[in-house]
């Protein structure tokens, strides 16, 4: 039996005099933390009047004390409506992509807003504190990884380059015979430390693709997508002339994709640790991209931003780097991109 149902305090609080009632939805460890810094996750006037746990087995709290628990995942329609909830906060692990994107999906279907956690939160050490900021982190014992990035980056580069060079004969072939207009693209984007440089592209859209002059996201089945634009897309063929930004130093192999300023603006505005992602280079590839497809509304871009901040705050390890290597291969071979 829903236990929200027999408690005699339901009725205070399925109404909040002073304003929206706001729920924690995840696994208790990160809900106990995300509850020691409410002022970090509500809005003057929101209550936040419990917590849902969606891993009933998660039994600990790092000795913080939590939220009343309403109930568990299966109750979740019935604890939205009982208590009048108008939001929750998704407390889990920012690792924790595939739970993340299922409480998400899970939030879409009964309709119900939802928020992501403002900052990657470092879980596991008893506390909840906010990744610091880039010039207060410790310049000394630099990983070796972090030393040998750049040669790394531009011999590898240099190789791709000659050994896709005689492929783009052929891509330039085939985009001058389907379409007018130039073979290349290039486009501003934002890079390290909001360093802003022209991004090269195979052209894989019609020239007149924005010719509102309003920057556009890519959708599905996207009508401004050529034939051949669509067969590189897929295969992320279109992607190779950006090894000439990687040897001049604007990019790194791998890292989070680079995008135009006004959509850095524009996310800033809703997501405010999104320009974290400009602390490191941006990459050909990444854990955003090897994971999810091409941004087609906003609720993609904060599930991106995750993947990002996950990376971010891994790049060191090696067993990452090459797991996403391997699946930014399996995508050209597969032609599984978007």
């Amino acid at each position: 039996m829903f236990q929200a149902k027999i408690d005699g305090t339901v009725d205070l609080l399925k109404k909040s005099p002073s304003g929206e009632n706001v729920a924690l939805l995840g696994i208790s460890r990160v809900a106990a933390q995300v509850y020691a810094n409410l002022s970090q996750i509500t809005d003057p006037g929101e209550n936040v009047i419990g917590y849902i746990n969606v891993d009933p087995v998660d039994k600990s709290s790092n000795g913080f004390s939590l939220p009343r628990q309403l109930g568990g995942l299966d109750n979740f329609q019935e604890i939205i409506k009982t208590y009048g909830i108008k939001r929750v906060v998704l407390t889990v692990e920012p690792s924790d992509i595939e739970r993340l994107q299922n409480l998400i999906q899970r939030c879409e279907a009964e309709k119900v807003e939802y928020s992501l956690l403002p900052k990657t939160y470092i879980v596991g050490n008893g506390k909840s504190q906010e990744s610091q900021e880039e010039p207060e982190r410790p310049e000394l014992n630099v990983p070796p990884e972090i030393w040998i990035q750049r040669p790394l980056d531009l011999l590898i580069s240099l190789m791709l380059f000659l050994l896709f060079l005689p492929s783009w004969v052929f891509i330039a072939i085939a985009i001058k015979l389907e379409s007018k207009g130039g073979i290349l693209y290039s486009q501003e984007r934002v890079g390290l430390d909001e360093h802003t440089f022209r991004i090269y592209k195979f052209r894989s859209m019609y020239t007149d693709a924005e010719k509102r002059g309003v920057p556009q996201l890519a959708t599905q089945n996207d009508p401004r997508i050529t034939k051949v634009g669509l067969i590189l897309r897929k295969t992320r063929l279109d992607e190779l002339p950006q090894l000439v930004n990687i040897i001049r130093g604007d990019m790194s192999l791998i890292g989070p994709r680079p995008e135009r300023p006004f959509f850095v603006e524009k996310y800033s505005d809703d997501m405010p640790n999104y320009k974290d992602r400009l602390k490191v280079k941006p990459g050909l590839t990444g854990h955003a991209q090897v994971e999810t497809g091409y941004d087609e509304s906003i609720e993609d871009v904060r599930i991106k931003l995750q993947h990002d901040l996950y990376y971010i705050e891994n790049r060191h390890s090696y067993k990452l780097y090459w797991k996403i290597w391997l699946k930014t291969v399996w995508v050209v071979l597969t032609a599984k991109g978007q």
